[in-house]
């Protein structure tokens, strides 16, 4: 019985180190220009306009990741906020980008029938960006 309380204890004891994670530190995302942006949401108009949707697909990724990276961005912000007054602001602004990146994903399923309004909205998406 001694021996296999002793097993048991070395056993949890060596096991436990690897049960913990070791804490990260939180890194500050890149951010997107608007400039960059808009220029992404321009090049993805005149691809759906000419009826190239391999590019215009493509091209969608590319702004589909900007728009997550912006939202980290904003999230970074909120996170590190110098005073609740900037946390309101960062978490404003968040509730705004998220609205518009939800009503974007919903006209994502048919680019070519929906390209106004996604126009409409990434150019208000891109309007966000501080």
């Amino acid at each position: 019985m001694k021996r296999f309380l002793l097993v048991c204890f070395l056993f949890a004891a060596t096991c436990t180190p690897y049960f913990t994670q070791p804490a990260t530190a939180q890194t500050a995302p890149t951010p997107t220009t608007s400039a960059a942006f808009t220029a992404k949401i321009n090049l993805l108009d005149s691809y759906i306009a000419s009826g190239d949707m391999t590019d215009a697909q493509s091209t969608w990724t590319d702004v589909h990741n900007m728009m997550k990276n912006i939202l980290s961005v904003t999230k970074y912000s909120i996170y590190t906020a110098a005073t609740p007054a900037d946390k309101t602001t960062y978490q404003g602004i968040m509730n705004n980008q998220s609205t518009i990146y939800f009503q974007v994903w919903n006209l994502k399923n048919n680019l070519a029938a929906n390209r106004a309004d996604l126009h409409t909205k990434l150019v208000a998406f891109g309007a966000t960006i501080y």
